[in-house]
């Protein structure tokens, strides 16, 4: 099995397109979105792919208001880095942190991975399937495009 390189870089640019209001200098402790680009710039600095206490971190009570559909096509290119590990799975994977604060933003709450997209959109489904569809049609889209 080949492994792909995260794309950091990527990552954080789609990231940017998420914030709708300007918040002037963005509170990376108490947003979702700057929690997420600053933990993706600590991983690429640290050239690690995981980060302790990473999901403790993230800023649960961030109630801002988003770009649903920037977010989705961000999720769907997380789900493309990610290297379905399976059993392997680790939660502070940086693409699992960043993927389970980005669902807060669109459900309220992060879902549990198990180490799988496949198995991950099955789960989706159940709990949104209009959300779900979405994200598998960007993910569909983006993985024929590359």
């Amino acid at each position: 099995m080949i492994f792909r390189m995260i794309n950091y870089e990527e990552l954080i640019s789609q990231l940017g397109e998420c914030c709708i209001t300007d918040c002037g200098i963005c509170k990376k402790d108490e947003c979702l979105v700057g929690y997420c680009k600053q933990s993706l710039t600590s991983c690429l600095k640290q050239k690690d792919e995981f980060l302790d206490g990473g999901m403790e971190g993230i800023p649960y009570n961030d109630s801002k208001i988003y770009d649903n559909d920037s977010i989705i096509n961000s999720l769907a290119s997380l789900l493309l880095q990610c290297r379905n590990c399976n059993v392997y799975h680790d939660d502070e994977c940086i693409i699992n942190i960043t993927r389970s604060s980005l669902e807060i933003i669109l459900l309220g709450d992060y879902q549990d991975y198990k180490g799988s997209t496949l198995v991950y959109f099955n789960d989706l489904k159940s709990v949104n399937k209009e959300i779900a569809d979405k994200v598998l049609a960007s993910f569909q889209q983006k993985k024929s495009a590359s």
